[in-house]
């Protein structure tokens, strides 16, 4: 792969270190069960303008303490501008108390309680949706984590709570390695109707098969995605490192994005690659300013 032609903002990036906080999940990971810290990223100056956090699953009465861990890395992430945090939406309206604190920690700009393999019944229930009202009424982007066969609930849920500005992770994790792409499609058609809601781009290395090359893979759903929402409704990420483990591999990701934007606009490229993931997550691109809500392209 070539070397990109433009620095993004890197809508989706976890780090996380098993001595500080615990990840019961990392027990069934193999090769994660480590820390993975800013030092192992393969953001740099010249192919990365900034970074969002998110959340990295640790034990839910951990958040703040992972806000906090994740803020004080400081001169180690210099490139960090932003993070979801974890925030228990499901509660509903008794997490206000969870938003007011989380809204304390300078850098939070959004967050997300992890939906993927919940039935609809959750994700339309009450407290979930009084949940999700709160999040919007504290200013705050609710990150999305769900499967393919979940979209028709997003779209109900985003339906219900209009005022929500919600980021669909992973573009609802497609199925790439060999799947109902037909389906998918459809559900990712009717969330392109509701104008609360934008994707990220991020997520294919982790389900596409990986005995075969990721490029022929992930290009028929990155440019469907395109098509459905537009330029300046998607915006780029890494998921590293579930989803691209080799530092080498973000700099492919990046040149995969940009060859199914070939024939883009320069305003629509510079959409996916950083305009979008500013203009959600109320990001400056210098995280000494993150303080502020003042988009810079």
């Amino acid at each position: 792969m070539g070397t990109p032609s433009v620095r993004v903002i890197d809508a989706h990036v976890h780090v996380w270190d098993p001595a500080v906080l615990d990840y019961s999940w990392l027990a069934d990971s193999p090769g994660m069960d480590r820390p993975f810290l800013p030092a192992h990223l393969p953001h740099t100056s010249a192919n990365t303008r900034a970074a969002v956090f998110v959340q990295a699953d640790c034990r839910d009465d951990q958040a703040l303490r992972e806000v906090d861990w994740v803020s004080g890395l400081g001169t180690d992430w210099p490139l960090l501008a932003g993070i979801v945090a974890f925030a228990p939406v499901s509660k509903g309206d008794a997490v206000e108390q969870d938003l007011c604190q989380l809204l304390e920690r300078p850098l939070v700009r959004g967050v997300r309680q992890l939906l993927q393999d919940r039935d609809e019944s959750f994700i339309l229930h009450p407290d979930t949706l009084a949940g999700a009202w709160q999040v919007a009424a504290a200013g705050l982007v609710f990150d999305a984590c769900i499967r393919a066969g979940q979209l028709g609930a997003l779209a109900a849920f985003a339906r219900r709570v209009p005022d929500l500005a919600i980021v669909l992770d992973h573009m609802g994790k497609p199925p790439i390695a060999g799947g109902d792409e037909a389906s998918w499609s459809r559900g990712m058609r009717e969330l392109a109707k509701l104008p609360n809601v934008v994707v990220k781009i991020s997520g294919a290395g982790a389900e596409a098969d990986p005995n075969r090359p990721l490029a022929a893979q992930a290009l028929p759903f990155i440019r469907e995605t395109l098509r459905l929402f537009g330029a300046d409704r998607c915006m780029v990420g890494s998921d590293c490192p579930v989803s691209l483990a080799r530092p080498a591999a973000y700099q492919d990701w990046i040149t995969i994005v940009e060859e199914a934007m070939a024939g883009a606009f320069d305003g629509e490229r510079a959409s996916v690659m950083h305009r979008t993931a500013a203009r959600a997550y109320q990001l400056t691109e210098a995280p000494v300013a993150a303080t502020t809500n003042q988009e810079k392209d």
